[in-house]
């Protein structure tokens, strides 16, 4: 039995699992296929993370270039 064999065999097994584990397995598979993909999903924490980084740019609350080049020149990175 080829893998393809095997997938398509088991689909059709899965419509006689309850619908919460139906529900689970549908959730699984988004995200396996989300990570093949490379897409991210961002959580709440991300979501402010960026909105505050997004503030800062907006209010000019970033290092300078010179300020940037300074730190480097300091600690030798």
């Amino acid at each position: 039995m080829t893998t393809r064999e095997k997938v398509e065999s088991l689909f059709e097994q899965v419509v006689e699992l309850p619908d919460e584990a139906q529900a689970e397995l549908v959730e699984s598979l988004l995200e396996m296929r989300a990570q093949q993909l490379g897409i991210y999903h961002l959580d709440d924490d991300d979501r402010a993370s960026l909105a505050r980084s997004a503030e800062d740019i907006r209010l000019g609350r970033f290092a300078s270039d010179a300020e940037v080049e300074g730190m480097y020149a300091r600690y030798g990175a």
